[in-house]
C-alpha cells in the first residue's frame, strides 16, 4: 500500500507556441489541462501499476482534486483550505523543443492545515505501507514539515520515502526516511559532493545510510539510476529511447521503486523496474505518465550492476 502525501497540488497547463517572443504577444495553442503535482502522479503511477493506493492532502475551492481523483479512481483522503488552486503553465516551443515552465505559488495554509492532513494520514497508517512526503511545501508551511511528517509515520511502524530538494530535505534526512530520492544536482546540493565526481557521490550516499536513511535512489538522467543501502549500492542502465522530456519521471521512478519493494523485489529488482517505469513516462510527451504495458516492454534491456 502507497499512501502519497501531495500538500501543493496544481492545475498542470500544458500549451505550445512556435516560439517564446519576450516584449511581443505569444498565442499559444493549448495541449492538457490536468490535475497534478509530485503526490498526485505518485498516486497515478502507482495505480496504473497495480499497486493499492491512496491520495492525502488539500483541497480548494470547487473541490478540484476531489473531482479529479474520484474520476481516475483512485481513493483519496482530502482536507480543504481557503483559496484556489495554483496553475502550472508549461510551455512547449515547437521550433526548439524546448519547454518553459511558470509556476505559481499556490494558496497559504496554516499550521492548524498542516495538523489536519497529518492527522489524517496516521488515521490511515498501516504497519509496512509506504507513505511518500514530495515535492514543494505551500506558503505557510514550514521547512520541517516533511520531517514531522516521517518521524511521525515511521514511529507508528510504516516507511517514508522522501522526494523534495533544498532545506526541506535537509530536515526530513534527520527523520531517517526509508528512503530519499533525489536527483544528481539535489543530492550535490544537500552533501556538496561534486555530481562528476562518482567515488565521492558514492561515499556520500553511504555516508547518509550509515546515519539513518534506509536507501538513497540516486537519480542521473541519462546515465541511469543508482539504489544504495548501507551494505550494497546497485546502478542501473539508462533506457535506450527518444525521450519527449523530463516530467514526471522522477515521481514515476519513486511510485514504481515502492511498488517493487511493496511486492518484496530485490533491492536490484527494484531498481530495475523502476528505471523502466520511468523510461516509459519521459518518453511520452507533456505531462503523460507511463503506460504498463510500455514499462514491460523497456525491461528486458535495462541491466543492473553493482557499484
Amino acid at each position: 500500500m502507497i499512501h502519497a502525501l501531495s500538500l501543493n497540488p496544481s492545475w498542470d497547463k500544458t500549451a505550445s507556441v512556435p516560439r517564446f517572443q519576450l516584449d511581443a504577444p505569444n498565442r499559444i495553442q493549448p495541449e492538457r489541462l490536468d490535475v497534478g503535482g509530485k503526490g498526485v502522479n505518485v498516486a497515478r503511477v502507482a495505480r496504473e501499476l497495480g499497486e493499492e493506493t491512496e491520495l492525502v492532502g488539500f483541497d480548494f475551492a470547487g473541490e478540484p482534486m476531489k473531482t479529479a481523483m474520484a474520476q481516475e479512481g483512485i481513493p483519496c483522503r482530502l482536507f480543504p483550505v481557503h483559496g484556489d488552486m495554483r496553475v502550472n503553465l508549461k510551455l512547449r516551443e515547437t521550433e526548439t523543443g524546448r519547454t518553459i515552465e511558470i509556476n505559481e505559488r499556490g494558496a497559504a495554509v496554516t499550521e492548524d492545515d498542516i495538523q489536519a492532513v497529518l492527522y489524517g494520514l496516521l488515521e490511515s497508517a498501516q504497519t509496512g505501507a509506504w507513505y511518500t512526503l514530495s515535492g514543494s511545501l505551500p506558503p505557510g508551511a514550514k521547512p520541517d514539515t516533511y520531517r514531522r511528517f516521517c518521524g511521525a509515520v515511521q514511529a507508528w511502524g510504516c516507511a517514508a520515502a522522501v522526494d523534495c530538494d533544498g532545506e526541506t530535505l535537509r530536515e526530513a534526512v534527520q527523520a531517517k526516511p526509508a528512503l530519499i530520492k533525489p536527483n544528481i544536482q539535489e543530492f550535490s546540493e544537500l552533501t556538496g559532493v561534486h555530481p562528476e565526481n562518482e567515488r565521492e557521490v558514492l561515499a556520500a550516499c553511504h555516508a547518509l545510510c550509515a546515519q539513518g536513511v534506509g536507501r538513497v535512489c540516486l537519480t542521473w538522467g541519462g546515465k541511469g539510476a543508482w539504489l544504495v543501502s548501507a551494505k550494497e549500492a546497485w546502478a542501473c542502465s539508462a533506457a535506450k529511447i527518444e525521450p519527449l522530456g523530463t516530467q514526471g519521471g522522477g515521481d514515476t521512478m519513486l511510485a514504481a521503486l515502492l511498488t517493487a519493494l511493496s511486492r518484496g523485489m530485490s533491492d536490484p529488482e527494484a531498481l530495475r523496474f523502476a528505471s523502466a517505469a520511468a523510461a516509459a513516462t519521459v518518453m511520452r510527451p507533456g505531462t503523460l505518465l507511463c503506460r504498463r504495458a510500455d514499462q514491460e516492454a523497456l525491461l528486458p534491456g535495462l541491466t543492473v550492476s553493482t557499484l
